[in-house]
């Protein structure tokens, strides 16, 4: 794979305090709170929220007076989830009139939209509140104002360079003027502390509507929520917690750790029906099949057809219903899989194909029929296998609109490429664009796609990129005879493993591979075996979509493995195996 490895610094002989060290938890106080998490400790007062009480107070009034409400939610496995713990809170307060929009990935802008908003306030909408989205949309918002659709906003996304929107309330940690200690919540995350202080707001009414106290007591006669009812919504804010890549610290790591308790355990027929199409034991769910079977699925929906089936999935208390939405989605994941190999066997990059015969240093490609709603994991997998900056992809969408993707590999950011590429043309090349260093989106007019590789490349060429360290740190070196249920029993408690919170790796030196074979559906996962004489049984290691066929791996080879330990609980049969990071051949 061309990484450096490097076997860090030991810090403690112990096993568990070494891992923790080397992870940024140091002292034996915060090693003591990691490793186990408490709800009422590890979370925080949902009041910190700067603009929490306006909102809250403002929804409680929406919930007396009857008026409609619509959730608009972003069509990802961050904004579904998110719209569900909405919805199930209005369902528990018996609130009925309230709808749910989720724009069509593919033909309507990222956020808020004009035109959706008219329809909305046109249907009778008083109150809109998105999730997931809607901190840079101050133009749609302050149109959502003028026809008198109130809004609040709830959000994680870095706040623009324009300022907050006109919103009534914009709940958002990331605002430079609040204090809410958990700044890296995802939107799920900001979902449910409105849920959480709308619920403790049960008891306190006074607190929030004490200004109005025929509006606190019409709402408070029918308001009736257990104390700590939102706890049982942590499955959704877990799928979001893990799929959109939030560090698992603070109140992230206890939002994830309950929320898998709650997902081993979850009643959501959706859910459910999910577990068996995909042959997951409920009771040993992990981070792992969060973050590579469900959450995957969930964002299938939007990049394949539209959002609406994942939510529908997540929110349905039918169990026929619930059966043929995740068969659905299984099938669209493997079509998003093949619409994947498609464009990357057409751009010749797939790991067979060797160097891709596009130009850079900046890659751009496109045509009119790639799937848009691949366009971003495409993007990422031409990254990892052609050594660029940064690759752009773009389809077109039914308007005709040029709509793309783009993925960076640190060493500049996609936004400022962008804006650079913009900077000191009469012209603006881009309709509009957004995102982050590492990934973003972009539309433009077919007529101004003959200019995008030249005009990139330009801006990249005055750019200054930072060195990306491209090295792979492991933890300890082992022998196979070291991996039994011991040994494992001492990683459990350190789970689960995310964003800034990696899962340990061990370096196991001169292995011979005592057999090779893929798997899969489309054959392009590998399974190594090894044989271990002192361990008694053979130990198997896999690699999903294989990035090693290159290395033409055979039995009696031998290699220097990097790879993390797992337990595997496939078709309920337990079982110890190797998760391969990377891998060496010896001589």
């Amino acid at each position: 794979m061309g990484k450096n490895w490097r076997l860090r610094e030991r810090y403690h002989e112990e096993l568990v305090p070494d891992l923790l060290a080397a992870r940024g938890v140091g002292e034996a106080a915060a090693q003591a709170r990691l490793l186990a998490p408490d709800y009422a400790r590890d979370l925080h007062d949902p009041f910190l929220m700067k603009d929490m009480e306006v909102a809250v107070e403002r929804i409680l009034a929406a919930l007396a007076g009857g008026e409609r409400i619509v959730i608009f939610a972003d069509y990802d496995a961050d904004g579904i989830p998110a719209a569900a713990v909405l919805t199930e809170f209005f369902r528990r307060v018996g609130h009925q009139n309230f709808d749910v929009y989720i724009p069509d990935r593919h033909n309507e802008a990222y956020g808020l939209n004009a035109a959706a908003i008219r329809k909305l306030a046109a249907g009778g909408a008083k109150l809109l509140i998105s999730v997931d989205c809607g901190i840079a949309n101050a133009a749609e918002i302050a149109l959502a104002n003028e026809l008198g659709l109130a809004v609040i906003v709830t959000d994680h996304h870095l706040i623009p360079e324009t300022g907050l929107p006109p919103a009534l309330a914009v709940l958002n940690p990331k605002r430079a003027d609040c204090v809410y200690p958990e700044k890296m919540l995802c939107g799920a995350g900001v979902a449910f502390k409105l849920v959480q202080a709308l619920v403790s707001a049960a008891g306190n009414f006074s607190r929030v509507l004490g200004k109005n106290p025929q509006t606190a007591q019409k709402v408070s006669d029918g308001f009736v929520v257990p104390v700590g009812w939102e706890k049982w919504l942590l499955d959704l804010v877990a799928i979001a917690t893990i799929s959109d890549l939030v560090p698992l610290r603070g109140e992230n790591r206890a939002l994830a750790y309950f929320g898998l308790k709650v997902l081993r355990q979850t009643r959501r027929p959706g859910l459910l029906a999910l577990y068996r199409q995909l042959k997951l034991d409920a009771a040993y769910l992990t981070e792992d099949d969060v973050a590579f079977m469900i959450g995957p699925r969930l964002n299938t929906a939007g990049r394949m057809s539209h959002a609406s089936q994942a939510y529908f999935l997540l929110t349905t208390r039918d169990e026929a219903v619930a059966a043929t939405i995740a068969a659905h989605l299984d099938e669209k994941n493997l079509l998003r899989r093949q619409s994947v190999d498609t464009i990357l066997n057409q751009l010749g990059v797939a790991p067979t194909a060797g160097t891709p015969v596009l130009a850079g240093p900046i890659l751009v490609a496109g045509r009119d029929d790639w799937s848009l709603g691949v366009l971003g994991l495409s993007a990422a997998r031409v990254l990892e296998n052609s050594g660029a900056p940064a690759v752009f992809l773009w389809g077109k969408n039914g308007g005709g609109e040029i709509k793309g993707s783009c993925r960076s590999d640190g060493s500049i950011n996609v936004v400022e490429l962008m804006c650079a590429a913009d900077a000191g043309h009469s012209s603006p090349l881009f309709l509009n664009f957004g995102g982050h260093r590492h990934a973003g989106g972009f539309s433009l007019a077919p007529e101004r796609l003959s200019e995008l590789g030249a005009r990139l490349n330009a801006a990249y060429a005055q750019m200054s990129p930072t060195v990306v360290a491209d090295e792979i740190v492991i933890d300890r070196e082992l022998e196979l005879a070291a991996l039994d249920e011991t040994f494992h029993r001492q990683l459990e408690p350190l789970a689960p493993f995310g964003a800034d919170y990696p899962k340990p790796t061990f370096l196991f030196s001169d292995l011979t591979i005592a057999g090779v074979k893929s798997f899969g559906q489309s054959g392009n996962h590998l399974e190594l075996t090894f044989t271990d004489h002192e361990r008694g049984r053979p130990l198997r290691a896999i690699a999903f979509f294989n990035p090693f066929v290159a290395l033409a791996l055979a039995g009696g080879q031998k290699i220097n493995l990097v790879a993390s330990l797992e337990k595997s609980y496939f078709r309920s049969r337990a079982e110890l195996r190797l998760r391969i990071v990377d891998l060496r051949v010896v001589g």
